[in-house]
């Protein structure tokens, strides 16, 4: 039988080679059974090209010629063929030749199967392909036409519109050439999914058109269903389908209409998919006509409809009002109040938000003119567009209309989008240099929303940035958000930029604002956006704004004994956050440098356990005499002074920044430093250190807008990998049970691009041992070329290669000289030599993992402490437990509160929880009660204070601190400590 076979194939192979002769083409017979190619001999004569020295390779060997870019689609078709799906098969497709480029080659052929209708071998010719560019046959006039005689013939049926998703970006990342041939295999496919029935129409570049009379839904439904997946792996594609007859249809223009709406539909609402069209998304489009309609009447009558509104802003602490924010409105003749969303979109597109933003600007001056007779430093910010940036004649235009309201250009304010910034950076400083020369201020809105950097913000000489709303909401409750905040307040002061917080609504927000103090807050809490004469009576008023004022105040002040991140903690608490911390905290006398305070990293660092009273500049320096770099004189309270040393004596670089606190009566020095040894590569000065390129403020912000660390993780890889252009990025970290293997935790994968991560669990440390040598170096690993590893690291080559991988940068994250994990990005395309991005990041998401582990420590602070401390302290430590079944409670006393209160001789927890209940006050009973269900549903860590009869016959005054560690479904479990006062 086998002897048979080889006959067989030897017979078609001959006549292969005569086919070769005549035409000039490549033959070729694939044979299911043995996964073998067998080639007609003229393609040893084109070895430049298929790098062939014999007619017969295996299928494997003609997957190693495949360029990558196309293996998925080759594989595919050679899987659906051997299914039986498909009879005959037509790909374009690339293969890697002898120079390493690549040669675009036509494969086309047919199945033949055997006596028992298996799928026995494929038979067909290669050609070099010569990509045509107009991938379409026939055009948008012929398919009207078709449509005109169809109508008229009455016959069901249905009009199909297609159109290939995102064909630019294909375009972008695989080249031109590519699209061109992923347009004919698309055709291609339509013709063998309508078996060549019907005409297709290309009607522009990426869509294509088909008549389907006698179609069902159910039939138009499997055919799009059938289109997908053979596209699949090279391209999704959206569709919008329209009924011959269903609708009333005018004529063939109206029914493409129709059908084109459809197709909008579904690329506006995800791609890849089919929708049918429904009348009510026609009256949306008319809609949108009849709004524009009347948008172009309302300008032509002199912005007939269009007004403004204004929201106060008012400055930080005493509140007085600043100015106000000018907010464009517009009411429709026929539809009545239009979001701003939706009418500015049409302004935009239409190119007249340029007409209508000078006259915002306009009347905003008009307003502010006369408002400034009330409150005579009045400032006005007005919104502006991009679009608007980028007219001709803006710079002429904004100066006339200052020059002509009669008011310093101080007055008005032009508030930007912070993503506009990137959009054209040299084009618009010229514009701002020039307005700013007459006084006009640039403020940048929605700040931390973009990639903007405060170092870019400052080259452009922006006065003001807005804090958008996202991280202004619950900065009570994150304490991540409110370090995050309070950093960008104080690097803008730094820089002379002025700091607005929007979107203020709760007193609880405003407490913790006033803490930090930017220049200036704008919110519902003050005042909502309103008209003109609204603004006049609520805001100007003398009377209606301290009313106002004092119940802000009222409900600030009040706040601040509640809040915990306002409130001060008590000693024991903030010694043991600071002593647990790997950053360098102490406090020394200005007048005299005497020690206060070293935590356990400062002490571990210097090698200092006996301290106290002695100078900071011999602790900390080695020096017998104060250091001439000291920065005492130049300490504030209100803000850090941020330098950095590079400190001889521990041989440590440190960021540091110092600021005057109370301590003990007097003032003294704080001073909190940062080792950044290891993270030199950031920048050389501090502020350099700190004026990040503009993709890392946005990662910066993802890491501060997520609290939850793998969702802030997975958001950062995917923005990380769009910067990069690469298939994945990806996070490694050792494995929690065998120290030596490494996980892949977190990944993120680009479109098409398969995932890894179940592949890449427990990679066994002979497999990551050259990166980690390198990894200790303080080394980024950066492959160009896969294929030198072949010879020099055999099992990291295999690795890699089987992940499709030919390109890759991974960065080490290193804590306390240990590497703890890395981050990489596969096949990037974009910036393959800078792995500075990546550095950058990998140290923000150290930053990130440790402020995860302070935040932990922080809950599990009532959990563990230091016992010495703790007695000499008199600090008890108790867990009170609550049965949801049977209402009964418990709790766990430490010897030290058991001694506290006199309850040694207790065993059981119940009868310790009653002995500690039944000796509270009961004028404090009712304090107690709803003091533990605040913990219970605000899952913060709350104190109070309350009397209690000791069984020695006195009364003494207790101080609880409690936090909920479980809410299970049956029990309630809290944990706390409790101090004799």
């Amino acid at each position: 039988m086998v002897q048979n076979l080889s006959e067989s194939i030897r017979k078609i192979t001959d006549m292969l080679d005569i086919f070769s002769d005549s035409t000039g083409d490549y033959y070729i017979l694939y044979h299911f059974g043995s996964s073998q190619y067998y080639f007609s001999k003229n393609i040893l004569q084109a070895y430049a090209i298929f790098r062939l020295e014999k007619t017969t390779c295996t299928l494997d060997e003609w997957r190693e010629r495949t360029d990558s870019r196309d293996k998925n689609r080759l594989e595919q078709i050679m899987q659906e063929m051997q299914k039986g799906k498909y009879r005959e098969y037509n790909l374009n497709y690339r293969i890697k030749s002898s120079n390493l480029q690549t040669t675009w080659i036509n494969s086309r052929g047919k199945l033949y199967q055997d006596e028992n209708g298996q799928p026995s071998y494929l038979l067909g010719r290669l050609s070099i392909s010569e990509i045509v560019k107009q991938a379409g046959i026939f055009n948008n006039t012929e398919l009207k036409n078709e449509i005109k005689k169809i109508l008229k013939s009455l016959r069901p049926g249905y009009l199909l519109l297609m159109g290939i998703d995102n064909l630019k970006s294909i375009n972008l990342r695989n080249g031109r050439d590519f699209g061109d041939a992923l347009l004919k295999d698309v055709i291609q496919v339509i013709r063998d999914e309508i078996h060549h029935s019907q005409k297709i129409y290309r009607i522009s570049g990426d869509w294509f058109a088909v008549n389907l009379p006698q179609y069902t839904k159910e039939n138009v439904c499997s055919l799009f269903q059938n289109i997908q997946e053979r596209l699949i792996g090279q391209c999704t594609i959206s569709g919008g389908c329209v009924s011959y007859t269903d609708y009333h249809v005018s004529d063939e223009g109206m029914l493409l209409q129709y059908a084109e709406i459809s197709l909008d539909h579904s690329k506006l609402h995800g791609k890849n998919m089919l929708t049918f069209f429904l009348p009510e998304d026609y009256e949306e489009k008319l809609r949108e006509l009849e709004l524009r309609e009347d948008i172009q009447k309302s300008i032509s009558a002199g912005f007939e409809g269009f007004a403004l509104e204004f929201q106060a802003q008012v400055r930080t602490g005493t509140y007085d009002l600043y100015g106000a924010e000018a907010l464009l409105r517009y009411t429709s003749p026929r539809q009545g109040n239009i979001l701003p969303t939706e009418f500015i979109s049409i302004l935009e597109q239409s190119d007249l938000i340029y007409p209508v933003g000078l006259w915002a600007i306009r009347e905003s001056l008009r307003y502010c003119k006369k408002w400034r007779e009330k409150v005579p430093q009045f400032h006005i910010s007005v919104n502006m567009s991009y679009s608007q940036l980028n007219h001709n004649s803006i710079e002429e235009d904004v100066l006339d209309i200052v020059q002509n309201s009669g008011l310093p250009g101080n007055a008005l304010t032009i508030e930007v989008t912070e993503s506009m910034q990137l959009l054209d950076y040299p084009h618009l400083n010229g514009i701002f240099r020039r307005w700013k020369k007459s006084g006009i201020e640039i403020s940048v809105d929605d700040f931390g929303t973009g990639y903007s950097s405060l170092g870019r913000l400052k080259e452009m000489e922006i006065d003001e940035i807005k804090i958008d709303r996202c991280f202004v909401k619950g900065i009570q409750k994150s304490v991540y958000n409110y370090q995050l905040l309070s950093n960008i307040i104080e690097l803008a002061d730094s820089c002379q930029i002025r700091v607005c917080c929007e979107g203020v609504e709760e007193p609880e927000e405003l407490a913790v604002l006033e803490e930090l103090r930017p220049a200036l807050i704008q919110g519902f809490l003050f005042a909502n956006p309103c008209s003109a004469s609204e603004f006049e009576r609520d805001c100007l008023s003398f009377c209606s704004m301290n009313c106002r004022k004092n119940k802000i105040q009222d409900a600030v002040i009040s706040e601040k004994e509640i809040n915990p991140l306002i409130k001060s903690s008590e000693e024991e608490i903030a010694r043991t956050i600071l002593n647990a911390e790997n950053d360098v905290f102490y406090l020394s006398d200005i007048d005299t440098y005497e020690l206060y305070y070293l935590n356990n990293a400062a002490q571990k660092v210097f090698g200092a356990k006996d301290y106290t009273g002695k100078k900071c500049h011999k602790v900390l320096h080695g020096r017998d005499t104060p250091c001439e770099f000291c920065t005492n004189s130049n300490l504030h309270q209100d803000s850090f002074y941020v330098w950095e040393n590079k400190n001889e004596y521990c041989g440590r670089h440190f960021l540091l920044k110092d600021k005057l606190v109370s301590y003990m009566g007097k003032k003294v020095r704080l001073e909190v430093a940062l080792d950044i040894t290891k993270q030199e590569y950031i920048s050389q000065t501090a502020k350099e250190r700190l004026a990040f390129a503009d993709k890392i403020v946005g990662y910066m912000n993802t890491l501060s807008q997520h609290a939850d660390y793998p969702e802030a993780v997975n958001r950062v890889l995917a923005s990380l990998g769009d910067f990069y252009q690469a298939d994945r990025a990806y996070l490694f970290e050792r494995d929690p049970i065998q120290g030596d293997f490494w996980d892949n935790t977190f990944e993120w994968c680009a479109a098409g691009i398969p995932s890894q991560q179940k592949n890449l669990q427990k990679v066994p440390p002979n497999a990551m041992e050259r990166w980690l040598k390198v990894f200790e170096g303080d080394q980024s690993i950066i492959i160009y070329n896969l294929a030198p590893l072949k010879e020099t690291s055999p099992m990291e080559w295999k690795i890699l290669s089987q992940q499709g991988i030919q390109r890759l940068i991974a960065v080490p994250i290193c804590d306390n000289n240990k590497i703890i994990s890395f981050l990489g990005v596969d096949n990037p395309r974009y910036s393959i030599q800078d792995d500075s991005q990546m550095r950058v990041l990998a140290a923000f998401l150290l930053t990130r993992i440790r402020q995860d582990w302070n935040e932990q420590r922080y809950q599990i602070l009532l959990q563990e402490s230091n016992q010495d401390l703790l007695t000499a302290l008199h600090v008890g430590f108790w867990t009170l437990y609550h049965n949801k079944v049977d209402g009964t409670d418990s709790m766990i006393m430490d010897e030290t509160m058991s001694k506290t209160l006199g309850a040694e001789v207790l065993s059981s927890p119940e009868e310790k929880y009653t002995f500690w209940y039944s000796g509270i006050a009961s004028s404090d009973l009712t304090k107690i009660e709803q003091s533990f269900k605040k913990i219970i549903h605000s899952n913060q860590i709350l104190q109070f204070e309350y009397e209690w009869n000791h069984p020695k016959g006195m009364r003494i005054r207790l101080r609880f601190s409690g936090i909920l560690i479980e809410n299970a479904t049956t029990f309630i479990r809290i944990k706390g400590y409790c101090r004799v006062l």
